[in-house]
């Protein structure tokens, strides 16, 4: 069965510099279909990066990779754990169900660890769905008494538990077992998000400008190839399946990226055959850049050429796909203010999935609804506010600059700098000992 699924709200606790912070993704009327872009704008350093790095752990955890390791500190300082709280909207053809998701994580060693998972899923009302603790003697527990066949099952599960690098929930042991573990809402649930979502969900990451994806989210019924990301800045060796399928969708990212960058056009370069490592002959292959009768090899175009060709097929998913959702970290990096803008705009009005992105342009404060741009805070305990009180007619970028200047807003937006200080500092800076 086809469901749509989109992330209704988003709560967090001690991720990176955040202490607590609450999302709600406004969809009118709780309608899958509404086109969403949401907005993330806020100083330096004050959470903005946390909420990619909240969505990058789901998508982790939908697909049963492993967690990010403890280097990465992704929990507060001095805390020993942080907890995740996201609430889907799960669409069919016959109904609409919430489903809510808590996950609590901590440190073992050096890697990220699941200490316990509660899902819910709702129909009348919110029901215990699966509920698993990290502790040797506490069961797994399902929304209705099982039967003594799946109660063996659980406490199989339950041994392996411990070999299960992210979740256990949407781990494949799990998944195998699915339908005899859930019926009703809740088996059309877990497929929704173990089956459907998990290869609709994408967190590009402001270092991964160079990574290109290469699977369109509504052909999720497709085999994937060996390889679903390649590196666009250096060659690469592939299958000559691989190379057929990339190049045909290097094709297709064209038919945006021409409209998006009038007269480049972005072509994989067959430079011979190569040797596998299985083996097996295959092609190694350039991305290359053309303008009129120029060549190069992509790599040396701009920082910003490179993310917008890098995310285009990400967004041709979620201009498509109601259940696709892309969350980019600084959208606005090395790309022109005013195509921008334009972008916003465009996918505003006529996408169908979830875009969610940080950024500092203010160009985009002046062209997304009010109601899908959050703000940061300087209060950790409070990290994410909408902007109350505006008229129909306020200029939201001139609202928000006169806010960090004056205030009036329920917190305060901006750690204030002194220019004084600042030059004062440079000066110093600069004085060695015997100046």
């Amino acid at each position: 069965m086809k469901s749509d699924v989109k992330v209704v709200s988003l709560e967090m606790t001690n991720v990176k510099n955040v202490k607590y912070g609450k999302i709600d993704f406004d969809l009118n009327n709780d309608n899958v279909l509404d086109a969403q872009v949401v907005g993330f704008y806020g100083q330096n350093g004050s959470g903005k990066t946390a909420v990619v790095e909240a969505f990058y752990i789901l998508q982790s955890l939908l697909n049963a990779q492993a967690l990010p390791s403890k280097n990465q500190r992704l929990i507060y300082e001095g805390q020993e754990t942080l907890s995740l709280n996201f609430e889907f909207l799960v669409q069919t053809e016959n109904e609409t169900n919430k489903v809510n998701y808590h996950v609590e994580l901590e440190y073992k060693e050096d890697r990220m660890v699941v200490k316990s998972e509660k899902i819910r899923a709702k129909e009348a009302r919110y029901g215990k769905m699966f509920l698993y603790i990290n502790e040797e003697d506490s069961p797994i527990e399902l929304r209705q008494k099982p039967k003594q066949e799946v109660e063996n099952l659980l406490m199989g599960i339950k041994l392996l538990a411990e070999q299960v690098e992210g979740s256990l929930f949407f781990s494949k042991i799990i998944s195998s077992q699915s339908q005899k573990l859930f019926n009703g809402i809740d088996l059309v649930v877990y497929k929704a998000l173990k089956e459907q979502f998990s290869k609709n969900i994408l967190v590009i990451k402001n270092l991964q400008e160079g990574v290109f994806p290469t699977y369109l989210f509504y052909n999720f019924n497709t085999k994937l190839p060996e390889s679903s990301t390649y590196d666009i800045k250096d060659p690469v060796s592939l299958s000559k399946e691989q190379y057929n399928y990339l190049s045909n969708l290097v094709e297709r990212n064209n038919v945006v990226l021409s409209a998006i960058i009038p007269g480049l056009h972005v072509y994989l370069k067959n430079m011979g055959a190569t040797t596998l490592s299985n083996g097996v002959e295959g092609v190694r292959a350039e991305f290359i850049s053309k303008r009129g009768d120029r060549s190069l090899p992509l790599s040396a175009e701009s920082a910003g050429t490179l993310k917008l060709f890098a995310i285009t097929t990400s967004l041709i998913s979620v201009f498509h796909n109601p259940s696709a959702c892309v969350i980019i970290d600084e959208l606005d990096a090395g790309v022109f203010e005013y195509l921008l803008g334009e972008l916003i705009e465009i996918f505003q009005e006529h996408s169908k999935g979830q875009l969610i992105f940080t950024s500092h342009n203010l160009r985009v404060l002046e062209k997304l609804s009010p109601q899908n741009i959050w703000f940061t805070t300087t209060n950790e305990k409070r990290r994410y506010i909408k902007f109350k009180n505006l008229q129909k007619n306020n200029n939201m970028r001139n609202v928000y600059l006169r806010t960090l200047l004056v205030g009036g807003q329920t917190e305060f937006l901006y750690e204030e700098t002194n220019p004084i200080k600042i030059v004062r500092s440079f000066i110093e800076a600069g004085i060695t000992d015997g100046d």
